[in-house]
């Protein structure tokens, strides 16, 4: 992939235990049939096994984000809804390649044991900017996991889905683009 895919994040979960998430540190992943089976389904130039997880070497998971946010390259934005308790978080130049993604996968995989049993999300990266249609990378947040399906292009998306992530991540883009001028 040489062009940079962008990420979106959609999960409810209480603010406190979001906060709690946010304080916590990065914790490795342990490689299972679903990380298998999705590493399997990706095409990639000199693809290696999965034999470990990457994750994020940091003080805490509020930093990974934080750097995401201040990085100016990056046209990252977030938003917490205390009504419903949603919390949206979205990269418009996210990653390149697959190594780069396997942290941040890793650590979607630890917020969905912060949330309430009930409480559903997605997390995905995908090509926004460009045209390809590509998903590196797709994660349904349900019962307190984040499982990751085999999607490869954005038709297999639900097109609600699809349509709000797009719509966010070109507000993001506006804001990125009001940055430049600034």
């Amino acid at each position: 992939m040489a062009e940079y895919s962008s990420l979106y994040i959609k999960i409810t979960i209480r603010k406190e235990k979001l906060q709690y998430f946010f304080q916590d540190k990065p914790v490795p992943q342990n490689v299972d049939e679903n990380w298998s089976k999705w590493w399997d389904s990706r095409e990639m130039f000199g693809k290696q096994a999965l034999l470990n997880i990457p994750y994020y070497h940091v003080q805490s998971n509020r930093t990974v984000f934080d750097q995401l946010l201040d990085g100016r390259d990056f046209g990252s934005v977030e938003h917490y809804d205390k009504n419903d308790e949603i919390w949206t978080f979205t990269a418009i130049f996210f990653s390149e390649n697959y190594t780069e993604i396997l942290p941040m996968l890793s650590l979607m995989k630890q917020l969905a044991t912060y949330q309430d049993k009930a409480n559903t999300g997605i997390a995905f990266i995908y090509d926004f900017c460009w045209g390809s249609e590509e998903v590196m990378a797709y994660l349904e947040f349900t019962g307190q996991q984040a499982l990751l399906k085999n999607y490869k292009v954005t038709d297999e998306i639900e097109s609600s889905v699809l349509k709000e992530a797009n719509l966010k991540l070109e507000d993001a883009v506006e804001k990125f683009n009001q940055g430049l001028k600034d």
